[in-house]
């Protein structure tokens, strides 16, 4: 750590907590739904940077907690993720949440002293230098944590109390504004494929010279398969398995895949330039999201949630991919997935190739590809300037994050 500010010290994690609480969350296995168990039991995904998520729909009988000794959450209490993405995430539990505990991997802190902010520690731990030191002391093979242990020796920059107060009030001033921004930028990035969508409508629907089932533009459907688990990307030599996140953004994006041994991999499953590739499952929104496949590295397959579509003779794979893009088609698609939960919905091959599509002569099809590479040229051009704009303000995120926990935030 940097030196540090006349009158602040450093302190352990655990010392931060004396008088008060640090526990590993509870070895809990429920598999009870129903709220009216009457303790909800908070997990990993509920724990944001800085901000409680309320994702978790997992609840138990209160004489369950009670036989388990289970720990109650209240409300200022710092929960802590033990485990990636990203470890050492850190929140406050919120006012109004209620009876709760949490699960294992999970480390709640309780700030006893009178001489700590709870909000001050929560928001350092946030910070790059907590982050980098976690990192450091994480251990495992498959699934990397950082013990309880290893957590309460992480070191905190403590100023005095009135300056940890002043710190954290010019903090989240400072962050309200660049929340704000970054809102407006996931706004502006909606409008644009929004407007993509309604102008490749558009492009279809005038030059069609009738309407079809996808069914009868597509000769065949090919599916990859689940090889599970996860890993780092591929490299040159290797053999990866593409993610949904490869087809979920309006162009292919070779990077996002895993890594699998060569004796998984089936070469029947290989992506090939000219490729027409859906989303299988995704979101509500993203389900049956076409990517055409400009060009793409050897050695890349199919997974389950991907699906290849190898049109028939006559049929331009570009303009197929712009009439799977366009609004009307994504509407039908959107209707026809299935699944409980809008987080993973699912388009079976059978609904897929049910939607009612344009059809369109050579010729029709040779001019929508033409205008719909300038319209995607154009909103290329502009997500490129939103996701450098997106970047600018996580990298403004860290720095103030990086000053006020050195003293150049007072």
């Amino acid at each position: 750590m940097t030196e540090l500010p006349d009158g602040w010290r450093e302190e352990a994690l655990g010392d931060l907590a004396h008088g008060g609480l640090f526990v590993d969350g509870d070895w809990v296995e429920t598999k009870d739904q129903d709220p009216t168990g009457g303790v909800r039991l908070t997990q990993l995904a509920d724990v944001g940077v800085a901000g409680f998520r309320d994702r978790s729909d997992r609840w138990m009988r209160a004489d369950q907690a009670a036989a388990l000794n289970c720990t109650y959450l209240q409300p200022g209490d710092i929960l802590v993720a033990r485990m990636p993405e990203p470890l050492g995430r850190a929140c406050l539990v919120p006012t109004g949440l209620g009876t709760a505990v949490t699960a294992v991997d999970v480390a709640v802190i309780r700030v006893a002293r009178a001489d700590v902010d709870p909000r001050y520690v929560m928001w350092a731990l946030n910070g790059p230098s907590a982050r980098e030191h976690m990192v450091q002391l994480q251990s495992g093979t498959t699934r990397k944590r950082i013990s309880r242990k290893n957590l309460a020796t992480v070191k905190l920059p403590m100023p005095p109390l009135n300056e940890q107060r002043r710190i954290v009030e010019i903090l989240e001033d400072h962050l309200s504004r660049l929340d704000a921004a970054e809102r407006l930028l996931a706004n502006c990035q909606q409008r644009r494929e929004s407007w993509q969508r309604v102008t490749l409508d558009g492009l279809v629907r005038e030059t069609a010279s009738g309407t079809t089932r996808l069914g009868a533009l597509v000769e065949r459907v090919e599916a990859g398969r689940s090889l599970g688990g996860s890993a780092p990307p591929a490299g040159p030599d290797d053999w990866g398995i593409i993610k949904v996140s490869a087809m979920t953004w309006g162009e292919f994006r070779p990077h996002e895949n895993k890594r699998i041994p060569a004796d998984k991999a089936d070469p029947r499953h290989e992506i090939r330039p000219g490729d027409v590739l859906v989303s299988r499952a995704n979101t509500t929104e993203y389900v049956g999201a076409p990517v055409y496949v400009e060009d793409t590295p050897q050695r890349l397959l199919l997974s389950d949630k991907s699906l290849r579509l190898v049109p028939k003779a006559g049929i331009d794979s570009r303009w197929l991919a712009s009439v799977l893009a366009a609004r009307s088609t994504r509407a039908q698609v959107s209707g026809l997935a299935t699944g409980t939960k809008d987080s993973m919905r699912n388009i079976s091959q059978q609904s897929l190739l049910s939607v009612t599509v344009p059809e369109a002569t050579p010729d029709q099809q040779t001019r929508v590809v033409q205008r719909a590479r300038e319209v995607e040229d154009s909103a290329r051009k502009l997500r490129n300037e939103i996701e450098r704009a997106e970047l600018r303000g996580r990298a403004l995120h860290r720095a103030l994050l990086g000053a006020a926990f050195s003293g150049q935030l007072t």
